[in-house]
């Protein structure tokens, strides 16, 4: 039996400028990670302060968002990021932000990269394409 592999992982940084978080992105994350077509790795918010650090927060400690209990991503919380992630985060979000680091596997890949494994093929390469080096190339085409 080929080995499993895993879909095409990425990550989201979302922020939240006035702190405020609406319910229908987490909403329709739900709804992904119901359906089986993501599987949710990671989800951790912070709160970047005026120091310049950020601080940890416990989804539940947000409460119900339009309905949405936020304590349901509490078991999502895994401590994954380490201090070059936090930089990373640190880095992209304003002082007083409320920020949401989303890690995630795109799981409609996986049927497709075992049926590759079975006809003998082997990845060799992969990583995640930026939407600004997509953009650039796409670009370039048109020049």
């Amino acid at each position: 039996m080929p080995e499993q592999h895993l879909g095409p992982v990425g990550y989201l940084i979302l922020e939240f400028t006035d702190g405020r978080i609406g319910a229908a992105g987490f909403t329709a994350l739900v709804e992904r990670v119901d359906r089986g077509s993501m599987y949710l790795i990671d989800l951790e918010f912070f709160r970047k302060n005026p120091d310049g650090t950020l601080s940890s927060l416990v989804p539940h400690d947000l409460g119900r968002i339009d309905g949405l209990d936020l304590a349901e991503f509490d078991g999502a919380v895994t401590g994954l990021l380490d201090d070059e992630d936090l930089a990373t985060i640190s880095d992209a979000v304003a002082t007083g932000s409320l920020a949401c680091v989303v890690v995630y596997e795109e799981l409609g890949m996986r049927p497709v990269l075992e049926a590759f494994a079975a006809d003998g093929a082997a990845i060799v390469a992969e990583g995640p394409v930026t939407v600004g080096d997509l953009e650039a190339a796409l670009d370039s085409l048109d020049a």
